[in-house]
């Protein structure tokens, strides 16, 4: 897109274009310091496989490798707040950060690969249309949609899930997580209940920070692809399902205060139409 006006604001690059703000972090750095340690990488089309999940074997790196790949991942820590593609990956990898192991240092290479293909990504803000979201429309200006979804046991190292989100303000990317769960889910409703109450936790918080700065009330939505779970978050109590720790009912309350809304969508719809997350809205060079 032809650019106006560009600055630069906590190592972000941010472009005004006809479509919108433009913003991203440039990864040449990061490349070039990665490249100068371990040797060149030759460009990758996906961040990671399925080596991300498996059990990890290898012997430790040397003192000096070690201390090259924490600085390294630590960049990529920082890369990935704008960067949805590169959450998953760069959160397996920061798990390593104490004892780095030549597994990890290849599953890092993997990702410098795909840095090294993807230079030019970046998020595209377009103006809000009042009231209207990606999914969802409202009678008031602004609407917050949270996208959760969560994986089971897939990591073959501790057997723990990890809960992912995505937050939308009036359709435009504001944030995205990626965590691991701190217990092991027994099942797959308790797995997605962990990723709803986990990205609600975030959802909150950035409602009150816009309530707060603009003084208006924001109409909040919560997507999920689980029916059980979301019966589960709209009803009162635990019902039949006795393993899941008390603590994580507090989201029946919100839901019963009407102070954000469930809604489910199918699992192949979700990820059909949410595959613009990976993919990049405008190039940045």
């Amino acid at each position: 897109f032809p650019t106006r006006r560009s600055s630069d604001l906590l190592k972000r690059r941010i472009l005004k274009t006809e479509k919108g703000l433009a913003f991203g972090t440039n990864a040449e750095k990061v490349i070039e310091a990665y490249e100068s340690h371990f040797g060149r990488v030759r460009a990758q089309t996906v961040p990671c496989d399925q080596s991300m999940l498996a059990e990890d074997l290898t012997d430790e790196l040397s003192d000096r490798d070690s201390f090259m790949f924490r600085s390294v991942v630590g960049v990529c820590l920082y890369l990935a707040r704008d960067r949805p593609d590169l959450l998953f990956p760069v959160k397996e990898l920061s798990g390593f950060m104490s004892r780095p192991t030549h597994g990890a240092l290849q599953k890092l290479k993997k990702l410098i690969g795909y840095l090294k293909n993807t230079t030019d990504y970046c998020v595209v803000l377009e103006p809000p249309v009042p009231g209207q979201g990606k999914w969802r429309s409202a009678e008031k200006f602004w609407v917050l949609e949270s996208f959760t979804d969560a994986d089971w046991s897939s990591n073959q190292r501790h057997r723990r899930s990890t809960s992912c989100g995505i937050h939308l303000v009036c359709g435009a990317f504001a944030y995205g997580s990626s965590r691991t769960q701190k217990v092991i889910s027994l099942s797959s409703c308790e797995r997605e209940l962990h990723a709803m109450v986990s990205t609600l936790c975030d959802g909150i918080f950035l409602r009150r920070c816009m309530e707060f700065l603009t003084g208006a009330v924001i109409e909040h939505y919560l997507f999920t692809d689980s029916s059980s779970a979301k019966q589960l978050a709209s009803r009162q109590g635990v019902g039949k399902v006795k393993h899941i720790a008390g603590k994580l009912l507090w989201i029946q309350d919100e839901v019963s205060h009407q102070r954000v809304a469930l809604v489910q969508i199918p699992t192949l719809r979700y990820w059909d139409e949410a595959s613009w997350i990976q993919a990049p809205e405008a190039t940045f060079a």
